[in-house]
Formats: structure tokens, sequence, C-alpha cells
């Protein structure tokens, strides 16, 4: 019987659902779906980012436009004068720096006794871990906020302040903010960050929590710009440069084909306890 001719070319959904692995592991067709659902959400995350950097960079003026919606010339930023506000601002990274220390707390725990029962699931504190780090911490607070030097609104001679207004692109020369600067929100990313623990809640309330954090997320925003805190530009690339470090790290270690589960997350981090006590070890 002679063997039925194969096409030359096939596609990825045939090759998956036709020998069911890849990485090392069988993967459903949800699978594929999956993948293409983040590549979407990353290209118009990245989309966004860029269309909005774009016309903040061409047209600076909005950034004071809307600046301005807050403020009077008789009673400045009036929003910062009341004390509700002024708590939930203060509040507002409680629920980010929370969830941050307990996942840190989790791993140093697994990497300390292995043997431990997790406080949380392996890949989940290593998720949250690896993307705040790389978002609100190191690239909003050590990176930009502190060398980029731009003037906050509320400071800025167009609102009744000392020093010049610059564009989100143009970095300040030192002589106006020279620490925990306007360029980028802070408090902004760490509300979209909460992202993070919404991508890994369970299917049925995900969306709400989604929803939920797109909320939190705009109310804390909007209150730094009524304060004179932020320009439009610092919240929005904030959130959207923070976006696309959650999703992009939700990807490569929750749906990124080969990726190990919790049980070999939790082990390899055992492993790296168990080398560290070894090395001193050695030494003594």
């Amino acid at each position: 019987m002679m063997p039925m001719p194969v096409p030359a070319r096939r596609d990825e959904a045939f090759w998956i659902q036709a020998a069911g692995i890849e990485g090392g592991g069988i993967r459903p067709p949800a699978a594929l779906r999956n993948k293409r659902l983040y590549r979407k959400a990353l290209f118009v995350v990245v989309l966004a980012l860029s269309v909005a950097s774009l016309v903040l960079a061409v047209f600076p003026q909005l950034d004071l436009a809307v600046s301005r919606l807050f403020w009077t010339a008789d009673g400045g930023f009036w929003m910062s004068r009341y004390p509700v506000l002024n708590g939930l601002r203060q509040v507002s990274m409680i629920p980010t720096i929370g969830l941050g220390v307990v996942s840190l707390i989790a791993l140093v725990v697994k990497i300390a006794w292995p043997g431990s029962k997790p406080i949380l699931p392996a890949r989940m504190a290593v998720f949250f871990v690896a993307s705040m780090l790389a978002s609100t911490i190191v690239l909003v607070n050590v990176v930009l906020k502190e060398h980029w030097a731009r003037a906050r609104p509320v400071h800025v001679t167009e609102f009744g302040g000392r020093w010049t207004f610059q564009p989100w692109w143009q970095p300040g020369d030192g002589t106006g903010c020279r620490t925990n600067c306007s360029f980028i929100s802070g408090e902004a990313s760490g509300a979209a960050w909460l992202v993070a623990p919404a991508l890994v809640a369970p299917p049925a309330v995900r969306p709400a929590a989604l929803v939920a954090v797109g909320v939190y997320t705009v109310a804390i925003s909007a209150l730094r710009m009524a304060y004179g805190g932020h320009f439009l530009s610092d919240v929005l690339i904030a959130i959207l440069a923070t976006l696309l470090i959650v999703i992009g790290f939700h990807y490569w270690i929750y749906q990124r084909w080969g990726w190990p589960d919790d049980d070999v997350v939790a082990d390899r981090l055992g492993a790296i306890g168990r080398s560290i006590r070894g090395l001193f070890s050695r030494k003594s």
C-alpha cells in the first residue's frame, strides 16, 4: 500500500494537534489559542505605548492642557487639600507592596527550607517578584524617576512653580528636580502591576479582577494628576510599560511551551538553597 503524500507545509496548529507534543509536554489546542491571545495582547500594548509616546512627544502641550484641568490660578491644584483623597493616595501602594513582600518571603522560605509548605505556588511567587522587580522597582523607581530629572506639574512655571516644563522625552539638566522626579509615575505603575495577580486569579473571577484593576489604575493615575504630582505622559507611559512587562513575564512563565510546573520550580528553588548551604558548609 502506497503511503499517503504529506503536504510540504503544515501550519503550527496541525503539528500541535497531530503530535500533541511541544517543549516536552502535551499541549491541547486551547494552548495554541492562549499563545495567540498573548501575542495579540502584547502587540496591542506595544502599539498603545508607541502611539502614546509619539503623540505626547510631538504635542507636549497636551501634558499641560490635562494638568490645567485640575488647576486654578487662585487655588492651585485644589484637590490636594482634601484629607480623604490624601489618605487614599497614602495607602494606594499598600496592595502592591504587600503582595511583593509576601511573594519575596515565599521565595526565601522555599529556598531556605525546601521541605516547607509553600506560602504561594512557586511559579506565582517567581512571577510576582520578577515582574515587580523589572517594572515598578527597577524601570520606574531606580532608572527613570531618579535619573530623568523631570519637574512635576506643581513645580513648573505654568502652574506657579520655579522650574521649566520639559517634554517627557527630554531629560532634565539637574537644575530643577534631582530625585524622585515626575517621569514616570510610581503609583500608576504600582496600580497597573496589580494586573499580575488578576492574571493568575481563578478563571471565574479573572474578568472581574482585570476590570477592577483597570478602574483602580485609572483612579489612582487621575488622582496623581489632580494633585499636580504627574503629567499625563508620566502616568500613561508608566501604565503601558508596566503592562508590557507583566504580560511578557506571565506569558514566559505560564504560557511558554516547556516551562516547568509549580512542583519543578519549587524543587529548583530548594536546590538553590541546598547549594548555598553546601557552599557555606565547605567554607566552614
